[in-house]
């Protein structure tokens, strides 16, 4: 047996020198403290922004979905009278997913849309390669960024005054996506 091996036994560590069951002398910490609040006030705003995130995964993730089905649906197309039907049930598909990217629009509103790229960025992916197909079996021509964008104008009304979620579904994507965009026509 070598040095390094030792006796085969364990190795006795500092802690083992306490008895089991009992905590260390010392004060108790006071959950009142201005520390202690600010460390909870912490926690708070953490796990928060944790649950924005699984949300924004989970819809994301609903997106990419829905939109792998519009795809596949639209691979379906075989003859000329078979393209319109196609085309309408993929078009009621992709307002679906339309309706996703507006909950994430809504979830993002005065956040900063960087901390959550990673958790949406696949989703907004497989939607523009979805309209984009949708788009080419229609048209013959690739789809422009600016047409995409059209469609992602998201307006609601409280009381008379518009939502700034109208312009969130147009950052969101373009940011997203890594496309830079002059940010004043946004």
């Amino acid at each position: 047996m070598s040095n390094k091996e030792g006796s085969g036994g364990f190795r006795k560590r500092k802690h083992d020198n306490f008895p089991h069951n009992q905590r260390r002398e010392g004060k108790d910490v006071n959950s009142s403290s201005p520390v202690m609040l600010a460390f909870k006030s912490f926690q708070q705003e953490l796990d928060a922004r944790h649950d924005k995130y699984e949300r924004l995964v989970k819809l994301s993730r609903d997106i990419t979905v829905e939109s792998k089905r519009t795809i596949f649906l639209l691979h379906r197309i075989t003859s000329a009278p078979d393209m319109e039907d196609i085309l309408t049930e993929s078009e009621i598909k992709l307002d679906g997913v339309r309706q996703k990217i507006f909950q994430v629009a809504q979830e993002l509103s005065g956040e900063d849309m960087h901390q959550f790229h990673r958790a949406i960025t696949t989703g907004l992916q497989e939607y523009v390669e979805a309209v984009s197909f949708q788009h080419f079996i229609k048209t013959r021509s690739l789809i422009s960024m600016d047409e995409i964008n059209k469609q992602l104008i998201f307006t609601t009304e409280d009381n008379g005054k518009e939502n700034k979620t109208k312009f969130t579904g147009k950052i969101l994507l373009t940011e997203a996506l890594g496309i830079k965009a002059d940010r004043s026509s946004i």
